[in-house]
């Protein structure tokens, strides 16, 4: 990520905090400690609805959690959600999942 923009930090602390060790003394959540976190070269860069739907799909063999950690600006009335291939996308992930148990 880019961390020379503010908003590129928001996705990396929440993957950090979701994958982090439990009860690790740092005050961190870890839910999903043994979780494979992503790095998509999409992070950082101008997005599009199609790169989003991309990202949101990319390896899903070897991806345990997904997480669309950024957005548009909201004016703290309403909030863009993800359009129609992000949609498809996460259905996608949740009907036909492909990971491999652990």
């Amino acid at each position: 990520p880019r961390y020379d923009i503010d908003s590129n930090r928001h996705g990396t602390r929440c993957a950090g905090e979701v994958a982090a060790n439990a009860n690790n003394s740092i005050c961190s959540v870890g839910v999903a400690y043994d979780a494979l976190v992503w790095w998509c070269a999409n992070a950082g860069r101008r997005r599009d609805r199609r790169s989003e739907a991309q990202s949101l799909s990319l390896n899903p063999e070897h991806i345990d959690i997904y997480s669309a950690s950024w957005g548009p600006d909201d004016d703290g009335k309403t909030v863009d959600g993800p359009g129609p291939l992000a949609s498809t996308a996460f259905k996608e992930g949740i009907l036909k999942p492909t990971a491999i148990p652990g």
